[in-house]
Formats: C-alpha cells, sequence, structure tokens
C-alpha cells in the first residue's frame, strides 16, 4: 500500500475528513514517527500493530570491501556502522496474519 491509497482508505472510512486533511495528518505522524526514530534508543509502538524501532553496529570493514572503497575513494574506515530495522508485531497482528494465511490456503 503506498501513501496515496493510504490517503483514500482513511478517508473512506473516515467520512467526516477530506483526503486533503488525511495527507495533512499523515505527513505529521510520518515526521513525528521520524523524529522519533532517529533518536538512540526511539522507537514506535502501536497497540495492535507492533513495534518498529532502529539498532545500529559498528562492525570492522571486511577486507574486500575495504579494498574497494581504497581504490575507489583512496581510503576507507576502519569501522563502518550498518542499521537494522526492526518490526516486532503485536500478538494480536501475528494472529490475525497467522489465520488469515491457513484461510487462504484451504
Amino acid at each position: 500500500m503506498n501513501r496515496r491509497e493510504t490517503i483514500a482508505a482513511v478517508a473512506r472510512k473516515l467520512r467526516q475528513f477530506k483526503q486533503r486533511h488525511v495527507s495533512e495528518m499523515l505527513d505529521a505522524l510520518i515526521e513525528v514517527w521520524s523524529e522519533e526514530l532517529i533518536q538512540p534508543d526511539g522507537y514506535i509502538r502501536i497497540e495492535g500493530l507492533g513495534k518498529l524501532y532502529v539498532e545500529q553496529q559498528s562492525m570492522r570493514t571486511p577486507g574486500a570491501v575495504r579494498d574497494t572503497m581504497t581504490y575507489k575513494h583512496g581510503g576507507a574506515p576502519y569501522t563502518l556502522k550498518r542499521y537494522y530495522f526492526r518490526f516486532h508485531p503485536a500478538d494480536s497482528l501475528r494472529v490475525k496474519l497467522i489465520a488469515n494465511r491457513e484461510e487462504k490456503r484451504k
């Protein structure tokens, strides 16, 4: 589901809001969530959906990567930062997902 589809779906469910209003609310929500996720221990927990957060890992630059970076850029850092974007679904979402998948298999 993309942005336009999301706005249209929410506007259909909340008929008192025009798509323009839903779009403004979505923009504000994205801004607030982005600000939270860039914080070192930031996370978003949505009841019934799950938890979204970002983990950072520092790792030594592998030899082949270091060689390529040195060749292309004249040098390479000793360590690289790797970011993992994690989502842990709520139990209720997990149950719905499993039930839906099993129902479609029949």
